[in-house]
């Protein structure tokens, strides 16, 4: 994943409204479970060739508790879109709301609704 360097010049509006803002982080959450899900599958079929301990079952199970929790947080949202009409439509400054995210894929989503995909190279995994 990209990391966004010290100081990142907006080029884009730099305000977008609540409903907008809790939009785009729905959006984010849900393609997060989609990811996880992947993750959990790949998982699950490599554990039938090479079983794991009962440790590393605990561990893994924390993958699915992430991303039930990234499923719910996104419901909440969406709920939180339907049931408040009023309030969505002030403005928020994005470059406020994304001070200290590390993630540039993130900050772009906020700012341009953009199904911005982080840059992955082939065979490179971050896990840290």
């Amino acid at each position: 994943m990209d990391v966004v360097p010290p100081s990142v010049p907006v080029v884009t509006r730099t305000e977008r409204s609540v409903f907008e803002i809790v939009d785009h982080l729905a959006g984010l959450l849900d393609t997060t479970c989609q990811d996880f899900v992947g993750v959990q599958r790949v998982v699950g079929e490599n554990m039938v060739m090479a079983p794991l301990s009962d440790q590393d079952v605990q561990t893994l199970q924390k993958l699915d508790s992430a991303t039930q929790t990234v499923e719910a947080v996104s419901t909440i949202l969406k709920n939180m879109l339907t049931s408040d009409g009023q309030s969505s439509d002030r403005m928020l400054d994005v470059a406020a709301l994304s001070h200290g995210v590390k993630l540039s894929h993130i900050i772009q989503v906020l700012q341009n609704r953009a199904e911005a995909e982080p840059a992955y190279r082939s065979g490179e995994v971050d896990m840290f």
